[in-house]
């Protein structure tokens, strides 16, 4: 593997090497232009990167690359420059950067470059793999269906998937992984919302076809994100498993896709009431504007891989929190029992309670979804900040250049979220203000915020509640600590281990 990785760096070094050289005092020569002036260099003797790359891996496997990327911020500042083979890389977590890039300067930053070759082979056209006016199509198109948070969720739906979610949990509470039934749940919801019908995840029953379809998305989604991490080096692997899982999938949805397609043309302009009565999917909502069967397989797909693990993300690390804090947890099932008892709770009542969404802000801002982003320079811009040697000064950055924001350490903020930044308290949530929170980013921010980000709370708080008014207490039963596990979506690589109590149950003890 070693021998591997030094015959591709010598590849890939040696033609550049002229261009970085010619580069350097090009770039020294640029930066005196606007008061622009260098940031703090990560190991400025380190001219391609090598002793970098040999320590993000190591920090990588070791699981310990977010507490490290910490650590960086405190030695280096709140942004700081480094270099990959011919790629300068900045790292910032300073909000006023953070916002600058994906708000104020917008257009000068691109990330489809960051992640195309990664979404290709599964995603051609969807939304993660395109920028311009592709994009912008895109974006209006799920605008359009999410603004309709209140019509597009089916609370019927989600009672559905609960209680098959329910049955699973074991009824004498011993202990069992709470991350892994999320992740059953959140793939039948968001499968059930795309594509008119579930993968039956949570079923004892599930298909072979069904089955079939859970591992390859599972496993295209695994692959992307390693991908990621490797970046040219993910050349020195094979992908025809890869291509295979992700024709798996396509299959699957273009199966559907046909079928809507042919109950579109049969049914012409009367088939209104009955789509109605069916209840709303993401698909046939598509097909009303398109019958191009990759656009729609591209559009469905996108939303499956984000809405998957984007829920699962936050149910787990909720509960996780929850498992070791006794208050918050009886604080929070209080008010949920205060409002509306053992009933099922509508969307205004899903919607107002205040605690619950101070619960879930405070577990993405210490267990991000998503705990870092990048984007790429499409031109000539700027940072606002952290050139020079008191930070001040604004930064160059050049075309062609990475901008990499970090939610882990902007969430830690201790300007932001004092001195018990690292502590999980909700009641935090109550003072803050939203200019404050430039750097609290969990489903991104400026015109690339995640679209369906309110349809994924509401998600999230019906499980939540459901689940607080079946179980009177939740016991974490894991002596270990929080352990990273970076995928598409940041989860705990240890699980979430746990024994839910019944209520029944308390009461019979007592």
């Amino acid at each position: 593997m070693l021998a591997a990785f030094l015959a591709a760096f010598s590849i890939l070094t040696v033609p550049i090497t002229v261009k970085v050289i010619s580069l350097c005092s090009k770039e020294k020569q640029l930066s005196k232009f606007d008061g622009c002036q260098d940031p703090p260099c990560e190991r400025p003797y380190d001219y391609f990167g090598v002793v970098n790359i040999i320590a993000a891996t190591r920090h990588l496997l070791n699981k310990t690359a977010l507490a490290n990327t910490v650590d960086r911020f405190h030695t280096y500042g709140e942004t700081y420059v480094t270099r990959f083979l011919d790629q300068r890389i900045f790292l910032t977590c300073d909000p006023r950067n953070i916002k600058h890039v994906l708000v104020s300067r917008f257009i000068d930053y691109d990330s489809s470059t960051v992640r195309v070759h990664l979404f290709l082979p599964i995603t051609e056209h969807g939304i993660f793999a395109v920028d311009g006016p592709e994009w912008k199509r895109a974006r209006n198109v799920y605008r359009n269906v999410f603004s309709r948070t209140r019509s597009i969720i089916d609370l019927n739906v989600q009672e559905r998937q609960f209680q098959r979610f329910l049955h699973l949990i074991p009824p004498t509470g011993e202990p069992f992984d709470l991350q892994a039934l999320f992740l059953k749940l959140t793939l039948d919801l968001t499968t059930a919302f795309a594509l008119g019908e579930s993968v039956d995840s949570l079923s004892p029953s599930q298909s072979d076809e069904k089955k079939q379809m859970v591992q390859s998305l599972l496993y295209a989604k695994k692959k992307i994100a390693r991908d990621g991490f490797l970046g040219p080096l993910r050349l020195l692997f094979g992908r025809r498993d890869f291509y295979r899982a992700c024709s798996d999938v396509h299959r699957y949805v273009e199966r559907r896709i046909e079928g809507v397609i042919q109950e579109k043309r049969q049914q012409g302009e009367d088939g209104g009431l009955e789509k109605h009565l069916k209840g709303f999917n993401l698909l046939q909502a598509l097909a009303d504007n398109t019958d191009n069967v990759l656009e729609l397989r591209d559009g469905v797909i996108s939303i499956m891989i984000a809405g998957i693990d984007s829920v699962a993300s936050l149910l787990s690390a909720t509960f996780w929190l929850l498992a070791r804090d006794e208050r918050v947890f009886a604080k929070l099932r209080a008010s949920v029992l205060d409002s509306f008892g053992q009933e099922l709770p509508n969307y205004d009542q899903l919607k107002g309670l205040t605690y619950l969404r101070h619960v879930f802000q405070e577990a993405m801002r210490v267990y991000p979804p998503v705990p870092f982003n990048a984007r790429i320079a499409n031109k000539d811009s700027t940072l606002l900040y952290g050139g020079g040697g008191d930070g001040n000064s604004s930064v160059l950055v050049k075309k062609g250049d990475k901008v990499i924001f970090s939610s882990w350490a902007s969430h830690r903020s201790l300007k932001t979220f004092g001195e018990d930044s690292h502590e999980f308290r909700p009641e935090r949530w109550e003072r803050l203000t939203a200019e404050e929170l430039m750097g609290y980013i969990p489903f991104n921010s400026g015109p690339r915020a995640c679209p369906g980000q309110q349809y994924a709370m509401m998600e999230a708080s019906y499980a939540a509640v459901r689940i607080l008014q079946n179980f009177s207490e939740v016991r974490n039963r894991d002596p270990r600590g929080w352990t990273e596990h970076i995928a598409l979506s940041l989860s705990n690589g240890n699980g979430v281990l746990v024994e839910l109590v019944r209520k029944s149950e308390v009461q019979n003890v007592t």
